[in-house]
């Protein structure tokens, strides 16, 4: 009697110390989270004015704009660029300076800045605004210019668009362009095809690359007064067209060519950030159910509840020697929360709904 006495004040004791842990854990894990902004490079005057905290505020204003950028559809991005510095810089988790140097009286620093992901998200929402996953995508980019007055077509290099799509490599957008290979046999079979070519699937081009499910085609028709652009949108099995008029200008002028090939970046990023959105005014409680007695599962667990970010926050609302349960608010429908766990090789069994999850 003595020893089993001795036994179950032990277990009660582990079980007890062991649910302290996870408590400690869960919550430390959650605020630890940080978005993380590469490459921000900071360039200024180097004078007897020159001040170190001048520049490291300036990298966190810029670190935050590029991280609004590909967090927001760009119509939010004018009020959430317009926030003060006070604000921003409650937002920063830590940074480092990767790189600086003096040179010819001037100064060059590269940043990194890593921004607390839940007082982000925290923010957004009180502003009701909803953020995109942040998704890098690669994609298969294929521009045509279509002269109308001589039906015509620019391929390549001649193509103002093909030749100064990726000439100016900013890091705000998700989608990252693959340009189309230098093909005689496409450009033979988008000029057989010129009088129909909005209606042209293109199967023929995009079948050689092993981006096929994913592209862009960006169709530029040239009038005499505008450029008529028809983009065909083709990702993760999402597709859309649409059409954008920008007035003519000259070839030789790039800040047009630039400002129209960043207007159009913008509208394929939207477009992708839409299909990645996370919709917020969706609240979504589950029940989760661990084995207490499999320790690192559940720290897995912890983990991969840290990376979905589906999930706006968790806690464990009950505990003994044999469930753990966390109690999950999640801003999606259920398919999408479980699709999510799946990606990590979780399964799921759905009982009352309560989720007991296993390897």
């Amino acid at each position: 009697k003595i020893m089993k006495k001795i036994i179950k004040t032990f277990l009660y004791n582990f079980f007890i110390l062991f649910f302290i842990y996870l408590c400690l854990f869960s919550t430390n894990k959650v605020f630890a989270n940080t978005y993380k902004i590469e490459n921000i490079e900071i360039s200024n005057e180097y004078s007897t004015n020159f001040n170190k905290d001048d520049i490291i505020d300036k990298a966190f204003i810029k670190a935050f704009q590029t991280l609004i950028g590909k967090l927001t559809i760009s119509k939010n991005h004018k009020f959430l660029k317009e926030q003060n510095l006070k604000l921003i810089k409650s937002f920063v988790d830590s940074f480092s300076v990767v790189n600086e140097n003096f040179e010819d009286s001037k100064y060059n620093g590269i940043f990194e800045i890593n921004f607390d992901k839940s007082k982000v998200l925290s923010f957004l929402r009180n502003q009701n605004i909803f953020h995109s996953s942040m998704i890098e995508k690669n994609i298969l980019f294929i521009p045509i210019f279509i002269n109308l007055d001589n039906e015509s077509v620019l391929l390549f290099d001649e193509n103002p668009f093909y030749k100064y799509w990726n000439y100016d490599k900013n890091d705000q957008f998700l989608l990252k362009y693959i340009l189309q290979n230098e093909d005689l046999d496409d450009y033979q079979l988008i000029q057989d095809r010129i009088n129909f070519i909005e209606n042209y699937d293109f199967k023929e081009i995009i079948s050689k690359y092993e981006l096929n499910e994913n592209y862009i085609i960006l169709i530029v028709f040239q009038d005499i007064d505008n450029f008529k652009t028809f983009s065909k949108f083709n990702i993760n099995s999402v597709k859309s067209n649409f059409k954008v008029d920008f007035k003519k200008f000259r070839f030789d002028n790039m800040d047009k060519i630039k400002q129209l090939i960043i207007s159009l970046k913008t509208r394929y990023d939207d477009e992708w950030k839409k299909i990645n959105l996370i919709n917020t005014s969706i609240k979504l409680n589950i029940q989760l159910n661990l084995d207490s007695k499999n320790i690192f599962f559940i720290e897995k667990i912890e983990k991969i509840l840290d990376e979905i970010e589906l999930i706006e926050k968790y806690h464990i609302s009950y505990f003994n020697n044999n469930v753990t349960r966390y109690s999950i608010l999640s801003n999606s429908t259920p398919d999408k929360l479980l699709n999510e766990l799946k990606k990590f090789n979780i399964k799921v069994s759905n009982d009352n709904n309560i989720w007991t999850l296993n390897e």
